[in-house]
């Protein structure tokens, strides 16, 4: 609380316990009200749409692996062809 009041009280914002109380009271309960849980709170449809946002972000990753590791090979590959070539003209 001393730190919440010093960081505001030098700016003006808070002048008194009573506005001091409110703002702490607000604190407390939106962090309670994020500790709730699974879907604390959210609608139905709000928790299904984060679930088909999430799968398919999963299957995009699923997608990209092939061509994360295709490029890598291809990276290494021509890394060392060109180390290979320059051994071989000197």
């Amino acid at each position: 609380m001393n730190i919440l009041k010093s960081k505001l009280v030098p700016t003006g914002a808070l002048n008194n316990t009573k506005k001091t109380a409110i703002v702490l009271t607000a604190v407390m309960g939106s962090s309670s009200a994020m500790a709730a849980g699974e879907g604390g709170g959210l609608p139905a449809a709000a928790t299904a749409a984060m679930g088909q946002v999430s799968a398919l972000a999963q299957s995009m990753v699923d997608l990209a692996w092939p061509i994360v590791i295709t490029i890598t090979l291809a990276v290494i590959g021509i890394s060392l062809f060109k180390k290979f070539s320059k051994k071989s003209v000197s």
